[in-house]
């Protein structure tokens, strides 16, 4: 088109029948039309792409909707246990076989094992994310996929490898736009290792969009104040101190640990023989299923999995 415009008005130019001013308008208001034209494929490229992740999506938030049970809880006083629990994402991969164990108010609890060995997948089921599993999870001897979601999560609190951050103020991100008393806040501020940044940037300070003004270790101690903050009876922990440095990752670790009335489950790949030893139990994960339990001085003198794995972290 632009060369068949600018073929012809050269032609009418050259014989007089428009001037060169003539050529050159029509030659722009060309480029007007182009343009427009142009944008069309790419707009219905996107337009495409864009419905198909809706669709996507939608698809997968009807798949994740838990069913309501309609029982409720008032806390965590004698047991959660797991019997013979095992979970697949779908029926031909069992991701968890067999899972067998029992856990206490207020003791610590660890989950060590090599990559894949199902650790992540086992919080998810404590937080009902899924009620296809099969087996039985009881909490005080209330199945788990019976209990209603808002009293589920007033017993429990997750501390996920994955946080997402509002883009508004440090503060309202802690609280989750709660209100909590200044005291309460910034006991788990201290504990978190929050104090240093909001000494230097202040509790009012814009996060940005999912946290874009902070870093990946700035982020995660805010998904930890928030977990803290909220003083549940039991506190599932996946990984929660990857994205910080050695010294940080030590004293939140020791935070959790000395919570008071709290029973913690934390995922961990860090260890340290100085934390290990302050777990009540510590269970060993290998391809999804529970392969060793003890407390640290039990599991090494087994020499089994646990031993491999310390001795291969701290050599």
């Amino acid at each position: 088109m632009q060369c068949g415009v600018m073929l012809a008005a050269v032609w009418l130019a050259l014989h007089g029948t428009i001037t060169i001013g003539t050529v050159v308008i029509f030659i722009n208001c060309c480029n007007y039309l182009m343009q427009p034209i142009q944008s069309v494929p790419q707009d219905l490229a996107g337009w495409k792409a864009a419905r198909g992740l809706v669709e996507k999506t939608a698809q997968i938030t009807e798949e994740n909707v838990r069913v309501e049970g309609c029982h409720t809880v008032d806390g965590f006083h004698e047991e959660l246990a797991l019997q013979k629990v095992s979970f697949g994402y779908d029926s031909e991969k069992a991701i968890l076989q067999d899972i067998s164990l029992r856990l206490y108010p207020g003791f610590k609890y660890a989950l060590a094992g090599t990559s894949g060995s199902g650790k992540s997948t086992l919080l998810q089921l404590l937080m009902g994310a899924f009620n296809d599993y099969r087996g039985s999870i009881t909490l005080d001897g209330q199945e788990l996929k019976d209990i209603h979601s808002d009293s589920l999560y007033d017993v429990m609190s997750l501390i996920g490898q994955d946080v997402f951050i509002f883009n508004d103020t440090i503060l309202n991100n802690i609280t989750m736009f709660g209100d909590f008393p200044a005291d309460q806040v910034n006991t788990a501020v201290q504990q978190a290792g929050l104090s240093t940044l909001i000494t230097e940037r202040g509790d009012g300070y814009l996060c940005g969009e999912n946290g874009s003004a902070l870093s990946g270790g700035e982020r995660q101690r805010i998904s930890i104040a928030r977990a803290l903050l909220r003083k549940t009876p039991i506190l599932l922990v996946d990984e929660a101190t990857a994205a910080l440095d050695a010294e940080t990752a030590h004293s939140v670790s020791e935070a959790i640990l000395h919570l008071p009335g709290v029973s913690s489950i934390t995922v961990t790949h860090r260890l340290e023989e100085s934390l290990l030893r302050q777990y009540d139990q510590i269970f060993v994960m290998k391809d999804g299923r529970l392969a060793e339990q003890g407390d640290f001085e039990n599991l090494m003198e087994k020499r089994g999995l646990f031993y491999s794995l310390y001795t291969v972290a701290n050599s």
